[in-house]
């Protein structure tokens, strides 16, 4: 492949629109590790970044060369913002979805969906990709869909994705070989390339009845602590986000058609939409949203992943959650800018503020995964599904609410999960990353001060120590403490050991 500074903007493609610092640097470095040897690199670049119009970019200027592209995508959302992107570059190519009719085989770049490529394989034996560009990355490690990429042994595979991370704790090794961080959300706040967040969480997660071990919480026991919802969902939006343009996740479908059907007896223009939800009603449901018709879009994870709405301007987190890259992923649809926006609200009813940090965090990212190990499904219990016999026809089915006989949808029921009262509060209003960092740590500091009962005071000397002799501001005090992270945990016991040092060194 050649290298961006090479091919220039004439092989990106003529159309193309610039590309920003960051996206020519990453482009630079993907080519730069294939130089090197890498058969399969890994971009990291987080939500709104533009990874799009990076994989847009590669496709151009590969398929300007003659080389046969194949673009892969887990949602249907996600294949049409490729298709508009290789449309707006001037990049003729085919579109393999279930539906779609806009199949040309022969065309040098496709762009495919990886569940639809995986079904058609007898059909598709003409796909001889050079390039393999794989969006959402992290979601192919199953074996069937390792098995679909190693089918193309000679390609060169990319990956892309904002979160390198999976709940089940498996690296992404097995399928890429070097990890590129494009850029962090802390850098592209800096930039203007994101918005910065406001963050409303619960006041203080309750930890009376988690038990100590060894001086510390029980980690299975506080991760429990963690997991409840507080306050009126409903609500509370309309207290905080004043007719923002909002994004509500719930627990389930259930529990968003539930919380729709409350936000519409408020008089709120809202709507729910789920995976089962049929294609043209999405459709519908996301055009009437993106046109401000609905203000508030209840779902059950269908936001979290290929939706790009600028305007969208609330984030309201109505599920736990102890993934990592799923709390990103949903904050992250609130952090693009759009004219006349400021600032992100995060409505936070689970404490997963407190679970995760801030979205402007900095995090390490790696390949190797963590030793965690969620419980998986067996075979079995993934292949069997609950049957549904269709009210119109009465055709017994499994595998989604829309029957494939007469293509009648069954509208899913509404299931509320009960709220624990109380108000949020918000934690670092207005401040830089660098002040919420230090904020973060003051309150773990006191997190861990009220864990071993030591002094009001101690936090705030702890803080000078860490940060040059300064104190937190007063008005910090108000704020609710937060359960101390293990590195902040392992930063006291250090200064702890170096300050008895010092001691004992001083009375010998």
């Amino acid at each position: 492949m050649r290298t961006i500074d090479q091919a220039s903007q004439e092989i990106i493609g003529a159309n193309a629109p610039t590309l920003r610092t960051y996206q020519t640097e990453a482009i630079a470095q993907i080519d730069a590790s294939i130089a090197q040897g890498s058969k399969s690199p890994l971009a990291v670049a987080p939500t709104g970044s533009g990874k799009t119009v990076i994989a847009g970019a590669l496709i151009s200027r590969e398929a300007a060369a003659g080389k046969r592209v194949l673009f892969l995508a887990p949602r249907r959302e996600l294949i049409q913002q490729a298709s508009r992107k290789l449309d707006d570059v001037g990049v003729r190519h085919g579109i393999i979805l279930a539906g779609d009719k806009r199949t040309n085989l022969y065309a040098t770049v496709q762009v495919a969906s990886v569940d639809t490529v995986r079904a058609r394989q007898h059909k598709l034996q003409i796909l001889d990709p050079q390039l393999v560009i794989v969006d959402e990355a992290h979601l192919y490690i199953t074996e069937i869909r390792q098995r679909l990429l190693n089918q193309w042994p000679d390609a060169l595979k990319i990956g892309l994705t904002a979160t390198p991370c999976r709940k089940d704790g498996r690296g992404l090794r097995v399928l890429f070989d070097t990890l590129i961080e494009v850029a962090s959300v802390a850098e592209l706040i800096e930039q203007g390339h994101l918005v910065s967040a406001r963050y409303f969480s619960i006041a203080e997660p309750d930890l009376s009845r988690v038990s100590t071990v060894a001086g510390d919480y029980h980690n299975a026991e506080l991760a429990s602590a963690m997991l409840k919802l507080m306050a009126d969902v409903p609500r509370t939006w309309l207290e905080r986000a004043g007719g923002r343009r909002t994004a509500v996740f719930a627990v389930n479908v259930a529990h968003s058609v539930a919380l729709c059907a409350e936000f519409v007896a408020l008089g709120v223009r809202a709507e729910h939409v789920d995976g089962g939800t049929p294609t043209l009603e999405r459709e519908a449901i996301f055009r009437r949203f993106a046109a401000g018709e609905t203000r508030v879009l209840c779902n059950c994870q269908i936001a979290s992943i290929g939706f790009d709405l600028p305007a969208l301007d609330c984030v309201q987190l109505a599920r736990p959650t102890k993934s990592l890259g799923l709390y990103l992923q949903m904050i992250g649809r609130g952090l693009r800018p759009a004219p006349g926006k400021t600032d992100c609200l995060v409505l936070d009813h689970s404490g997963a503020v407190h679970r995760h940090g801030f979205a402007h965090d900095e995090r390490f990212w790696t390949l190797d995964g963590h030793a965690d190990m969620a419980r998986t499904k067996t075979v079995r219990e993934r292949s069997e599904g609950k049957e549904i016999t269709c009210p119109e026809c009465s055709a017994v089915y499994t595998g989604g609410r829309q029957c494939p006989e007469c293509g009648h949808y069954i509208k899913p029921r509404g299931k509320e999960v009960r709220t624990l009262d109380g108000q949020l509060v918000e934690i670092g209003a207005h401040l830089k990353p660098e002040e919420q960092d230090r904020l973060a740590f003051f309150l773990e500091l006191r997190g861990y001060a009220a864990q071993h009962d030591y002094k009001p005071g101690f936090a705030a000397h702890k803080f000078k120590e860490k940060f040059g002799g300064s104190f937190p501001p007063w008005e910090w005090n108000d704020l609710p403490a937060a359960a101390p992270s293990l590195e902040t945990r392992n930063w006291i016991k250090s200064r702890l050991i170096a300050n008895a040092k010092a001691a004992e060194k001083a009375g010998a």
